[in-house]
This record gives C-alpha cells, structure tokens and sequence, in this order.
C-alpha cells in the first residue's frame, strides 16, 4: 500500500486536532527549521498504520518511533518487518514511521525522573488542555483514516480508532504547541490504552516533563488523556526534539 501525506491532509489533521505545530502546517517556518519542509504529523502517521494493520479491534498498546522526517507530498510505502509495522518513503526506503502494536510497553523508573538542567524546561513542567470531542471531528477524522485501510471496518471499531487517533492528536498538540513548544519533534510516543473516547464527551489531557538531555535538545514527558470523570482512557510517554523549539535550550 502507497499512501501520500498531502499538506492537505496535515492542514486537516491541524484543524481537528489543534497541532499547528509550524513544522506541520507553516512552509516559511519549515523551511527556516532543520526539516527544510513541512513534515507529516506522527500522530497522523501512527493512526494511519494502526489502520494500515488491518486489526479487527482497536489496538490496546501502541509505540511509534519516528526515525526520520515524513514531508508533505512524499509517498510513503507501508510494510511488515517482523513485529513491526512502518511506513518508507517511497523513492529511497528510508522508514519514517515504525510501529508495534499490543507489545508490553516499558516501565517508567526513577532514572527517567532525571537530567536537572540550567535551561528554561524545567522537570515536572505539565501543560494540559480541556476539550470536547465533537462528533463532527470524528466523521472527518474517519474519512482520512479510511484513505489506510486494508477492509471495510464495522462503524463502531472505525469509531474507536478515530477516538485513539484525536487522543494522539490532543497529545501532540500540547507538545507542539506548548510544551516544549512550537518546532518541537516527536521521535517516540507510548500509549496505554484504557478506554474509549465518545463523540460529545470532554477530556483532559496532560503532560509532563520528566526529563531533559540538553546536549542532544531532547524532553522526555509522561503523556495521559482522562475523561471528565477521571477516568484515564490514555496513558503513556514521549520522546521528542527541541532543536527547533525557540528558547527551549
């Protein structure tokens, strides 16, 4: 399967997520940033092989790396390699996405909670939203994660991945937009998930620096989205780069 990320699709998944992460959806920004153009959100790309798989039930663990940038316009190819799923781009074979599904996600440790540092990011740094989830949202999300799929999903299971998707975008947009900020790029994202998300249902979601490595520009955080009741429908953690991210080192 061929599947091309247009900036289009990125300036829609901006518009039902809330990451307007420049690096997404700003070319002058892109352009001036290490990627030189504008690249494919992760979380996009993570929902769209989650898809891709062609699962009969949604995912209950997910962990995507992001070893290289995917541009706008830049066909990717999607592929099994052993547990894994990827995506490689089309014209070199460079994987941009990698992803295990329903694999034991590693435990946080006391050496994560680490790497104090006389930088502006600070650890146990949180940024949190408050949002609800619109049933509009989710008809449009379905439509561009239906570009990836292998079968024709029941209506209810499409639903529940379209919910894991949107919870992936709120995620990326507190990490892009807010902490570390904008021109931040995701390389990791774990994700527990616990529960399902329901059109008209307000969530919360939060994140929270747990450690910084400032000779390689890099923020772990814990990442979770619970519903207005508190229950925890995500749970997990990030990995991204602050290279770009003006002031975050």
């Amino acid at each position: 399967m061929i599947l091309t990320p247009t900036q289009d699709d990125l300036d829609l998944f901006a518009k039902l997520s809330g990451d307007a992460n420049p690096i997404h959806v700003d070319p002058d920004f892109a352009a001036r940033s290490g990627f030189g153009r504008t690249v494919a959100h992760g979380a996009m790309l993570t929902a769209w092989l989650v898809r891709a798989a062609g699962l009969s039930a949604a995912p209950q663990t997910t962990s995507a790396m992001f070893p290289a940038p995917a541009f706008a316009g830049e066909a990717l190819e999607v592929a099994r390699e052993g547990d894994a799923w990827q995506f490689a781009r089309h014209h070199d074979g460079i994987v941009v996405c990698r992803l295990l599904i329903n694999a034991a996600l590693a435990q946080e440790n006391d050496a994560a909670m680490s790497g104090a540092a006389d930088v502006p990011l600070a650890i146990g740094m949180t940024a949190s939203s408050e949002t609800l989830h619109e049933a509009g949202e989710l008809v449009a999300l379905k439509a561009l994660l239906a570009r990836a799929d292998k079968t024709d999903l029941p209506r209810e299971v499409a639903e529940v991945f379209a919910g894991q998707a949107y919870m992936l975008g709120l995620i990326s947009t507190l990490l892009g937009m807010e902490l570390p900020g904008q021109g931040t790029n995701y390389l990791k994202q774990e994700t527990q998930w616990l529960g399902t998300l329901k059109p008209g249902q307000r969530v919360h979601t939060r994140v929270a620096v747990t450690r910084l490595r400032p000779e390689k520009a890099l923020v772990d955080l814990s990442t979770q989205v619970q519903s207005e009741s508190g229950e925890v429908l995500a749970n997990g953690r990030a990995l991204v780069s602050a290279r770009d991210v003006s002031g975050a080192f």
